[in-house]
């Protein structure tokens, strides 16, 4: 197997691990923080498709974050629950989205 293979494999490996972290962390918050240390440790070794998808996982945890925060500020007046909701569904969303095309060896929407 060539080089290439190898890093096509880590890259796509990287990016299915990435977004099934993320998947769990709708459960539970904190897989979230290791799929984003995956995504940044692997991404600057992986080919320009795979790179792509952990970017576009990157730029979902940091959205993703910014909606929890704004969301946990506003909670005291209430109107916090639905920017709490609309973090879990835009994280949702963009994992589903970016692994089925992951799947179907696509780039993430937006690249």
């Amino acid at each position: 197997m060539s080089d290439f293979d190898d890093e096509d494999r880590s890259g796509r490996s990287a990016a299915h691990i990435t977004y099934a972290l993320y998947a769990v962390s709708l459960f539970s918050g904190l897989p979230m923080f290791l799929g984003v240390i995956v995504a940044y440790v692997t991404r600057g070794g992986a080919r320009p498709r795979y790179r792509d998808h952990l970017s576009y996982a990157i730029s979902t945890f940091w959205w993703s974050l910014l909606w929890l925060v704004l969301g946990l500020l506003l909670w005291v007046v209430l109107i916090g629950y639905v920017f709490l909701a609309l973090a879990w569904v835009y994280t949702a969303w963009r994992t589903v989205r970016g692994w089925l095309r992951l799947l179907d060896e696509r780039r993430p929407p937006g690249y």
